[in-house]
């Protein structure tokens, strides 16, 4: 009981602190500019560590210990893959959309495509990210509900409380160094895990010749599984509208690809630590479910080194949601509020603070009445490679597609990833190859069939944040 005490006290104190230092950035919050970006607030490395902020949820700690459980060493390519997507990123996405000035994604499309295309990105990218800030308030509620011993209807509540102090006091520069603190607390949960799964497979040999030798193999996941992987990540990076925001919080298009490169560099361990944090528990535990492989670990530890891990894990849970929320913000506002309203600044403030609380409150029935739910929507990851297909056309490929067609192969895409993932995704093709191709069938079959666009391309211009 004294060791339950002592890592709910580290827990909870965790929970309050990177709470208050997000609401504490509200002093530096006084306009929708300050509160959408941070331009020139912060260098590239942490633009880089919020950048990859958004990918570091419950799934790359958890579930890639899972996974690696399962299969071994080749779970670490959900996080491998991420990294190659921020990497591409640095160098063909990045210095674009800061050279457009455009903080929401939505916003950098309507440039090419115009207003129909910033519509339907809009709602594709609302729905994606409350979708991915529904899942983490359930798992996340279920993880502090088993580690914390309250309710999950406390645990919810807990989750909504803090995600919406930190937002809507601080905007992005709260999300921003609340996620830094995450962060960090993630990767001392994953080090310290990792070294004592080492160190307990060391003492003892019985436990690694338990562990299969294909689960050192970097193929072990499959090849179609890899290049499923690969295509969601990557996409997910290239459309994501909290990364968006964080492009648009740098000095210009050089600070721009280095962050993108540190995002790239700092995401890819995380993968590996949590994957042998998997493999060190299928020869220690072999008889555990393989959801418990990196949690386990905590009835081994001194109980203060198992705070610092438990907030890690906690940790995994507000990053993401913070992210998405403040992202979800950023689109209504500009898309839907204000050519609705045309507030004057102080009103288009208090209605941003106003729309962060809703999403943030937008998950709690969800989340405490219709989990089950969650199994149909896991598909948001898809809708965003979508969206990245669009916006690769408009940057590489300005020949082919127009605003009709751009924003009729959103339509159909949209439809079709979502009918296939419905179906089970027959033939064992996964719904993100359907994301990939319908939008550039459709944006390719314009052009051949009808020729070239008329549409002109707008040129890039500063617009202010």
């Amino acid at each position: 009981m004294e060791g339950l005490g002592i890592i709910a006290g580290i827990t909870i104190a965790y929970i309050i602190l990177s709470t208050l230092v997000g609401v504490w950035s509200v002093k530096h919050t006084k306009d929708t500019a300050s509160f959408m970006t941070a331009k020139n607030a912060m260098g590239p490395f942490l633009i880089g560590i919020l950048m990859m902020s958004e990918f570091i949820g419950t799934g790359s700690t958890m579930g890639t210990a899972q996974t690696g459980f399962t299969t071994g060493i080749s779970a670490a390519w959900n996080l491998i893959t991420l990294g190659l997507g921020f990497w591409l990123y640095a160098y063909f996405m990045a210095p674009k959309f800061r050279a457009l000035g455009e903080y929401t994604i939505s916003g950098a499309l309507a440039r090419r495509y115009g207003a129909g295309t910033r519509i339907i990105v809009s709602l594709i990218m609302i729905f994606a990210l409350t979708t991915v800030n529904v899942s983490m308030y359930t798992g996340g509620a279920a993880t502090l509900s088993s580690l914390l011993g309250i309710s999950i209807e406390a645990s919810v509540l807990i989750i909504g409380a803090v995600t919406i102090l930190n937002v809507a006091a601080g905007g992005i520069r709260g999300v921003g160094y609340a996620n830094i603190i995450h962060a960090t607390f993630k990767y001392l949960g994953l080090i310290i895990t990792a070294v004592f799964a080492w160190v307990m497979l060391k003492e003892n040999p019985a436990a690694m010749d338990r562990i299969p030798a294909a689960h050192f193999s970097l193929t072990g996941i499959g090849l179609s599984t890899l290049m499923a992987w690969t295509l969601a990540n990557i996409g997910a990076v290239f459309s994501t509208q909290y990364v968006i925001q964080c492009i648009s919080s740098t000095a210009d298009e050089t600070e721009a690809k280095k962050s993108s490169l540190i995002a790239s560099v700092t995401i890819v361990p995380i993968g590996f630590l949590a994957a042998f944090i998997g493999i060190g528990a299928r020869g220690l535990f072999p008889e555990i479910n393989s959801v418990m492989a990196f949690p386990k670990f905590l009835n081994a530890m001194n109980p203060w080194l198992a705070g610092i891990v438990t907030s890690g894990i906690v940790a995994s849970t507000f990053v993401t949601i913070l992210a998405c929320q403040l992202g979800a913000t950023a689109l209504i506002m500009k898309d839907f509020v204000v050519p609705a309203l045309n507030p004057d600044e102080k009103r288009k403030m208090l209605l941003t603070r106003l729309i962060s609380i809703g999403i943030g409150l937008l998950p709690i029935p969800f989340a405490l009445f219709v989990p089950g739910l969650l199994k149909t929507i896991f598909f948001a990851r898809a809708l965003r490679t979508t969206v990245a297909v669009v916006a690769v056309f408009m940057f590489y490929l300005p020949r082919y597609g127009n605003a009709k067609s751009a924003t009729i192969g959103l339509v159909y895409s949209v439809i079709a990833v979502t009918g296939w993932f419905v179906m089970g995704n027959p033939w064992g093709i996964d719904n993100i190859f359907v994301a990939l191709v319908v939008p550039a069938i459709v944006m390719v079959g314009d052009r051949v069939l009808f020729g070239k666009s008329k549409d002109i391309a707008l040129l890039p211009q500063k617009m202010e944040n």
